[in-house]
């Protein structure tokens, strides 16, 4: 209603019969303005709680693709510094320098996977599609394990299980990537298969084969190669095929809670692994740096490779602060999926 006040015209005549003229006389009537106050619906708290859920997330990912750029930087200047000092005079060092060329393309595509967070980030605040995206960094990823497991399978003396396992487990992965690309359920259950066998292999070699510590020997606790904590790491990559399995049904509204919960608890376990194991990662490197001038495996190396490893234990504090964020927009995608269950239910009882 116009909370404007309305004016009627009210007509006064008076009677023939007293010889008067009829006069018309004009009465202004103001009626009392009304105002509508709107309601807080269910669905007035959801968006709100959306819109926050998308800032945090832009946050998230935008620190932790900062993160990434920044890690991988000291990370590819101290693993090119190692493949030039070897010199090529055996068979095995020119398989050591292939190995480290190959840690060396990971570590690039480690920290383009780091720019592709941030895009896919901003697109996701946009509400813009983002599945281009995702199977993007499922390959880009997949080539990063691939680059892994031939470095890893190369810097060792003999062949190792884990390694080719390693080299396997990435294939299935873009398998599984290209399946839920297919329109039929009858593909997305061959991703949801070859994801999760994949996954569970890609776990295994996860908590057994710490690949870093073939170029850098310093008996430090490194991260997975998804630079999380390796227990919570082997956990997501057995979650995820299983969260994208349900993504793959969440066009229908009665299937978009379940899909966004196994989504928020993936969040979750990926924020705290990055928490962790970027928080003890870095105190251990300033635990040796505080040491190099007495002794410790940093001692008497080269300012410049101080100074590296110093920007390296300086850029996980992005991961960490990436890493709480992203625990806190997975606490608020649950609220978020508690109320889409809530408004279901009330529909089915309506």
């Amino acid at each position: 209603m116009d909370t404007y006040s309305r004016f009627t015209r009210v007509k006064y005549r008076y009677p023939k019969r007293h010889g008067i003229m009829g006069k018309i006389e004009q009465v202004a009537v103001q009626q009392p303005a009304q105002r509508l106050v709107p309601a807080q619906t269910g669905e007035t708290q959801v968006s709100k709680v959306e819109l926050l859920l998308r800032k945090v997330v832009l946050a998230a990912l935008t620190m932790l693709g900062i993160g990434h750029i920044l890690t991988n930087a000291p990370i590819a200047l101290l693993i090119g510094h190692s493949a030039s000092a070897l010199p090529i005079v055996s068979q095995a060092n020119v398989s050591a320098i292939a190995g480290r060329i190959l840690f060396l393309m990971a570590s690039i595509i480690s920290a383009g996977l780091g720019g592709l967070f941030i895009l896919g980030a901003v697109k996701f605040y946009e509400r813009s599609q983002t599945r281009g995206f995702i199977f993007l960094g499922v390959l880009l990823g997949s080539f990063y394990l691939l680059c892994l497991g031939a470095g890893s399978t190369l810097l060792l003396s003999e062949k190792n299980l884990m390694a080719l396992m390693l080299i396997g487990a990435p294939i299935l992965v873009v398998v599984s990537a290209a399946a839920y690309v297919l329109p039929h359920t009858r593909f997305k259950v061959i991703g949801f298969v070859s994801g999760t066998v994949g996954g569970v292999i890609l776990a295994h070699v996860i908590l057994n084969l710490r690949m870093l510590n073939f170029i850098f020997p310093w008996d430090i606790p490194f991260t997975g190669p998804f630079m999380t904590l390796t227990v919570l790491e082997s956990a997501i990559v057995v979650l995820g095929p299983l969260a994208a399995f349900t993504n793959s049904f969440g066009q229908r509204r009665e299937h978009r809670p379940v899909a966004h919960m196994f989504t928020s608890l993936v969040a979750l376990v990926y924020g705290v692994g990055v928490f962790i194991g970027s928080l003890v990662l870095s105190m251990s490197f300033w635990d040796l740096i505080w040491k190099s001038p007495w002794g410790g495996v940093f001692h008497n190396l080269p300012e410049w490779m101080m100074s590296t490893i110093v920007l390296w234990s300086a850029s996980l504090v992005l991961m960490d602060i990436g890493g709480v964020l992203l625990i806190v927009s997975a606490c608020l995608g649950f609220v978020f999926v508690a109320r889409e269950f809530s408004q279901l239910q009330r529909q089915s009882v309506r």
